[in-house]
């Protein structure tokens, strides 16, 4: 082999080894923000919980009121988008009702798998003698610093077991992904 050949070899080698490199540590970037990010994505679920609660109960109501107005013989004649989506096509109003409850359980449908996800998730963690910062955190929206009043504890403490119990729930929404794998 010649000299020209084995410095070719070498200097391709160098940035083989330079490339893999690179890959491995965006790589491992990578899935370093893509673990902030369902951190963040799973706190937003449990903020949501509550107006996802109380959607189950509007969606409800709304069904009733929509059935309600078409027992006392409502006109049908609404601007609704839901009827206006197939123009030049006439429903009848039981088929406005349908179409309109239809549209609402399906919403409803979608907030109660989600609803369900997250009270699995919390089960997990239910035993946790720190779980009652999950609540009052996410559901009522206390601070971390009225939290540790109520308590008592450090603030810091309280960052802690929250962080501690959040990565769990991760782990039970996401699974393996929940951990960085």
């Amino acid at each position: 082999m010649s000299k020209i050949s084995k410095q070719l070899e070498t200097v391709i080698t160098h940035i083989i080894e330079r490339s893999v490199q690179e890959g491995i540590r965006r790589g491992y970037v990578a899935g370093k923000n893509e673990n902030k990010n369902l951190y963040q994505t799973t706190e937003k679920r449990l903020r949501a919980y509550p107006e996802l609660m109380r959607n189950i109960e509007k969606y409800d109501r709304d069904i009733e009121d929509h059935k309600r107005e078409f027992r006392a013989g409502a006109s049908g004649r609404s601007k609704d988008i839901v009827m206006n989506v197939a123009r030049g096509v006439r429903l009848t109003p039981e088929e406005k009702l349908a179409v309109r409850v239809a549209v609402i359980e399906e919403k409803k449908r979608i907030d109660v798998a989600e609803i369900a996800e997250i009270d699995y998730a919390l089960d997990g963690i239910a035993d946790d003698e720190w779980y009652v910062l999950i609540p009052r955190k996410y559901f009522e929206g206390q601070s971390d610093a009225e939290i540790a009043e109520s308590i008592p504890c450090d603030e810091r403490t309280v960052r802690r077991h929250k962080s501690r119990l959040i990565n769990k729930i991760m782990v039970r929404l996401y699974g393996a992904q929940g951990v960085g794998v």
